[in-house]
């Protein structure tokens, strides 16, 4: 197994919320919530804080446990985040400090994704007959909301007519797109946060593009497409230009 990634800031006058961790069996990568200005989260920690914690806690269970069900690695790794506040934060607030979760894992006969929050993992596979197929686990139930002002996002937060992120919710993790494909039939994956999946949101890609362009050019090479993007057309989609990028690449 062969693993690029980047990880990269939308900007150098603020912290990247990103994070990712590759290890010799498993890729985390983690894309916590910007806090909007004014709103109060509850919470003394920031975001990095959270996804630094969230991601070392989850690669413990993986790395303890290579079979544990990825649902349960999740939700214990939010209950030892949750602990990690320490009592000092109100982990009732609705508007805590919160991520999305990528996870892809591979064991001697499966490859195993979980997704939750508006990430994706893409699997391309071989199958018996040797057509190439693309499994895409993409989270955009935050693309479906009926309510996208702020009160609206956080009472739709971490609910089943809205969305659903790791944040102070276990139960979430059983809410996550999870699977598992044949190891012998997978060729290459990718996981990418909603910076880079905007490439086929909102400027024509396709998953496969993504996939091709990472190997031929490496995972730094989506950052310049989604920026050239961006900047083309700066007020086409309303909210910030540019968002924190995170693309791994993984050949099999």
């Amino acid at each position: 197994m062969e693993v690029s990634y980047i990880c990269q800031a939308a900007s150098d006058l603020r912290p990247n919320d990103d994070f990712v961790l590759a290890a010799e069996r498993f890729v985390i990568v983690l894309d916590g919530a910007t806090e909007p200005a004014g709103v109060d989260s509850g919470c003394v920690h920031d975001v990095p804080w959270l996804v630094a914690h969230l991601g070392a806690n989850l690669a413990a269970v993986l790395a303890q446990e290579a079979r544990v069900v990825l649902a349960d690695a999740l939700r214990r790794a939010i209950v030892a985040t949750m602990c990690d506040h320490g009592g000092t934060c109100d982990l009732r607030n609705p508007d805590s400090p919160s991520s999305t979760v990528a996870i892809l894992r591979w064991t001697a006969d499966a490859v195993d994704y979980l997704v939750l929050g508006d990430s994706a993992v893409v699997v391309e596979y071989v199958g018996a007959g040797h057509a190439a197929g693309l499994t895409v686990a993409h989270d955009d139930r935050t693309a479906h909301l009926s309510d996208y002002s702020r009160a609206g996002v956080s009472r739709l937060r971490n609910s089943d007519e809205g969305f659903w992120v790791a944040s102070n919710r276990p139960d979430a993790a059983d809410k996550a797109l999870v699977g598992s494909i044949p190891l012998g039939g997978v060729t290459r994956a990718a996981l990418m946060t909603d910076g880079i999946t905007r490439l086929v949101e909102r400027y024509g890609r396709s998953w496969l593009d993504l996939l091709e362009g990472m190997e031929k050019y490496g995972p730094r090479q989506l950052v310049a497409d989604v920026r050239a993007e961006e900047l083309a057309a700066p007020g086409a989609y309303g909210g910030k230009l540019h968002d924190d990028v995170t693309a791994v690449f993984c050949r099999f």
